[in-house]
Formats: C-alpha cells, sequence, structure tokens
C-alpha cells in the first residue's frame, strides 16, 4: 500500500515539475484543433424519408386491436421486402451514373483523367462511398436517404433526386405482373378496335352497294311485293283466259287486261333483274337476296363476335389499370430532403475536447517516462555493479 501512494505520488510531483510544459503543450494542441476546426471543410446531411407500398398497408388494415401485433408483424415483413427492392433499384449504377451526369459531381469530386471510363468509375464509387447512404428501418419499413456534400443546397438537391428518380423509374419502367397484363389485354384490344372499324366500313360500303339500311326488313318487304306480284299476275291470267272465251282479241276488256298483265310482268321482272336495283332506290332484286343476306350475315357475324370480343375485353383493360397501379412498388414521401441548417462535420467540440484530452495525456505521459527513464537506467546499473560485487566477495 505505502509502495503504491508513493508511486503516485511520485507521479504527482513529476506531473507538478514538468507543469508548464503540459500546459503549454496542451494549450498548443488545443489551439490548433481549434484553427483545424475552424479551417476545415464544412460538410452537410440533407434526409430524404419515404414509405414504400403504401397500397399494401391499406390493404392489410385490421379493425381489432388483438390483431394489431399481427398486422404490424406482415407488415414490416411486406415493407422489408419492397424496401430491399427498392433500396436496390437507388444503389443501382445506373441510378449512379444518373445522379453524377444530373448535378455534374464529376467536377463537384474535382476528378481529372483522360479516359472517360475511369473518370465515371471513380465519380460513381466516390458518390458511393462518401456521399450517399441509405438506410432501411426494419420495424417501421421507413427508408432513409441521407446525402452529405460541401453544399447544403446540393444535398438537398441530391436526395429528392434519388426519390424523384425512384418513382418516376417505378411508373414507367418497371415491369410489374399488373403492367405486363395491362400491356397485353391493351395491345389485344386495339387490335379487337382495328378489326371492330375495318368491319363496320365494310358494312358501310356493302349498304351502299346493294342500297340496304335494314336488310331483314327490306327483304321482308320485297318478298311480300313479290309474292302479291305473282297472285295479281296469276289472277290477271285466269281472268284474261276467261275474257278470251266470250270477247273478241280486240274488245276493250281483253287489252285492258293484257296490258294489266304486261304492267305486272314488268314489276315482277324489275325484281328479278340484277340490274333492277338501279330503278328502286332502297328495293332489292328477288335474285340476289340469297347471296345479298349470305354477304351480310357473314359481315354482321364478325361485326357482333367483334363487338362481344371489345364489350369482354374493355373492362378487363380498366380493371387490369388499376391493378397495374396497385401492384407497382408506390413510395409515399414521409419527409422531402431540405438544405440543413447544421453541419455534419467537423465537430468542433469533439475535435477540440479529443484534443485537448490527448494533448494532456500525452504530455504527462512522456513527462512520467522522461523521469522514468534514467531512474531505471540508473538502478539497472546499480543492480548491475552489486552483482559484480557480490560475485568478486564469493571468489
Amino acid at each position: 500500500m505505502k509502495t503504491k501512494e508513493i508511486d503516485i505520488l511520485d507521479i504527482l510531483l513529476i506531473l507538478a515539475k514538468h507543469k508548464w510544459f503540459i500546459i503549454i503543450t496542451t494549450l498548443i494542441v488545443s489551439i490548433a484543433a481549434v484553427i483545424f476546426s475552424l479551417l476545415a471543410t464544412k460538410y452537410w446531411v440533407s434526409t430524404a424519408t419515404i414509405l414504400p407500398a403504401q397500397e399494401q398497408r391499406n390493404q392489410l388494415s385490421f379493425g381489432s386491436s388483438s390483431l394489431l401485433g399481427l398486422g404490424s408483424s406482415l407488415l414490416g415483413g411486406a415493407f422489408n421486402t419492397q424496401g430491399m427492392d427498392l433500396i436496390t433499384i437507388m444503389n443501382s449504377r445506373t441510378f449512379a451514373k444518373d445522379v453524377v451526369k444530373e448535378f455534374d459531381l464529376i467536377n463537384y469530386f474535382e476528378l481529372e483523367d483522360s479516359d472517360s471510363l475511369v473518370i465515371m468509375e471513380s465519380a460513381v464509387r466516390t458518390l458511393n462511398e462518401n456521399v450517399k447512404n441509405i438506410d432501411l428501418n426494419d420495424e417501421t419499413g421507413l427508408i432513409s436517404i441521407n446525402i452529405e456534400t460541401k453544399d447544403k443546397y446540393l444535398s438537398a438537391d441530391i436526395a429528392n433526386y434519388y426519390w424523384q428518380k425512384l418513382e418516376k423509374y417505378n411508373i414507367e419502367s418497371r415491369m410489374s405482373k399488373g403492367k405486363q397484363k395491362r400491356i397485353f389485354i391493351e395491345k389485344r384490344l386495339t387490335e379487337v378496335k382495328y378489326t371492330l372499324d375495318s368491319l363496320s366500313l365494310s358494312l358501310n360500303e356493302f349498304q351502299k352497294k346493294y342500297n340496304t339500311i335494314s336488310l331483314e326488313s327490306q327483304t321482308n318487304s320485297v318478298i311480300d311485293l313479290y309474292a302479291d306480284l305473282i297472285t295479281q299476275k296469276i289472277s290477271a291470267e285466269i281472268e284474261l283466259e276467261y275474257q278470251k272465251k266470250y270477247f273478241d282479241i280486240y274488245s276493250l276488256t281483253i287489252i285492258s287486261l293484257e296490258q294489266k298483265l304486261s304492267i305486272i310482268n314488268e314489276k315482277i321482272e324489275e325484281l328479278e333483274f340484277s340490274d333492277s336495283h338501279k330503278k328502286i332506290k332502297f328495293g332489292l332484286n328477288i335474285n340476289d337476296i340469297p347471296d345479298i343476306s349470305l354477304k351480310y350475315a357473314e359481315i354482321m357475324t364478325k361485326l357482333q363476335i367483334q363487338k362481344k370480343l371489345y364489350e369482354f375485353l374493355y373492362p378487363q383493360f380498366e380493371a387490369a389499370k388499376i391493378n397495374e397501379l396497385k401492384d407497382l412498388p408506390t413510395i409515399e414521401i414521409i419527409d422531402k430532403g431540405i438544405p440543413a441548417g447544421l453541419r455534419s462535420r467537423p465537430k468542433r467540440a469533439r475535435i477540440c475536447i479529443i484534443a485537448f484530452l490527448f494533448a494532456l495525456m500525452l504530455s504527462s505521459l512522456s513527462t512520467i517516462l522522461i523521469e522514468n527513464i534514467p531512474n531505471s537506467l540508473k538502478k539497472m546499473r546499480n543492480k548491475q555493479l552489486n552483482k559484480t560485487n557480490d560475485s568478486r566477495n564469493k571468489i
């Protein structure tokens, strides 16, 4: 115990003896630390915070408070999956190159080389290692995009650019299952619409060619008219044959019946000849009805099929657009990057305190060592002399 007290007392005496050396050394180092902290380059950090897959959280709502724990665990797993995907995208080389080009970071990093590929590689590496830091909170699912540069406004702009670029990528570039389905249905719907328009044009040309408005009603009218004329013809022929037995062929009755029969035959011929549609504006040739009906039925069948397809595909297309928005890993902006009010480094107070303590400890330790080394050497010499004397006495 006494030895320890003596050792401690010796140390205190040594420190007191060299107090001015310790004070001056500590003061010089502290002043140097203050000057360094004042002259050192200032860095500023801006942070943008985003939350992935907000739609998924809305779908997984729990009304009962007893299920909140289960809901949180399920959401945490979903967020982690989506969050890791989004972080992987933001850490990609493509994203880094876009950031370097957008903000001209090659000049900011003061990189020079004759090879542009080497410069870009260095800029990307510097960005990833010294400027960007993206973190995922496993509990909340929040993604923090931290950007540190020498310019507070540049840090905010880069942080915001990351989430803006990510949002644009999700909407325009990322191929989700919902987007694949929407593209497929949209392509098929366009084909059906083109075919439908083509068939509608064909139907219009067909109606103009054959003077048809409603083929079914027109056909029924023509058939009724034709049947009525045939009936009138037969009646007129019977009456004419009958009147010939009682009247001369030059009698007015016979002549009137023959004229009536001639007019009926002309009307029948108008319905039967292929060019009769020129005489009747919206009429049909009785001989052409089978062919016209067949062509019309063919066009209408194709048209109805395409209409049914369109009616079937269009609701699916609208549903696919909604599902595409749900399927995309959308993001919710919790905090946008803003210019920092306080610098991130240098930490002046920390630098000064560490420098002060380091200088104090180093100067104190050096004085103790300086004082102890001669004493230690002297003790070693005395021990050596004692051993020599002991050996001589024995001889």
